[in-house]
């Protein structure tokens, strides 16, 4: 599978078409900037750093593999619900449920196999290389 853009539209083109319509007349009302770009990008940053700690990173910003894109909309999904007006209704028992499989998949990340980057979207290792400590015999001790 493939690392992708996890950004408004990714996520918008899977939701049902009432969810879409719903979440689109909230955002438009919004008086600065744009909510669910902002609740898009702070989803991927989330895994992302979780992400981190158990494989290699695609070196895009907002990227993340695709097998685990349906626990993101899941908490898309819950981010946007909780944060916009008159969209709580949506958040029924079944979207809260899907919500909490996802958190409990990103507390367990280690658990999940991911397909690596495409070698052109590596993420560069660190390139910072500290010169080793040199290390002096200083009391006089041979040893065998």
């Amino acid at each position: 599978m493939a690392w992708l853009i996890l950004d408004k539209e990714a996520l918008l083109s899977r939701l049902s078409a009432p969810e879409h319509e719903a979440l689109g007349h909230a955002a438009a009302g919004w008086a600065q900037g744009d909510p669910l770009a902002e609740i898009a990008h702070e989803v991927a940053e989330d895994w992302r750093g979780g992400l981190r700690r158990v494989t290699t990173l695609d070196r895009r910003p907002d990227a993340v593999p695709s097998e685990i894109l349906i626990h993101l909309l899941a908490d898309f999904r819950y981010r946007a619900f909780t944060r916009l007006p008159g969209v709580r209704t949506l958040l029924d028992e079944r979207r809260v449920a899907e919500w909490e499989r996802a958190m409990a998949v990103r507390d367990a990340l280690a658990k999940v196999s991911y397909a690596p980057p495409e070698d052109e979207n590596l993420e560069a290792p660190d390139a910072v290389s500290l010169p080793l400590p040199e290390i002096a015999v200083t009391h006089g001790h041979v040893l065998d």
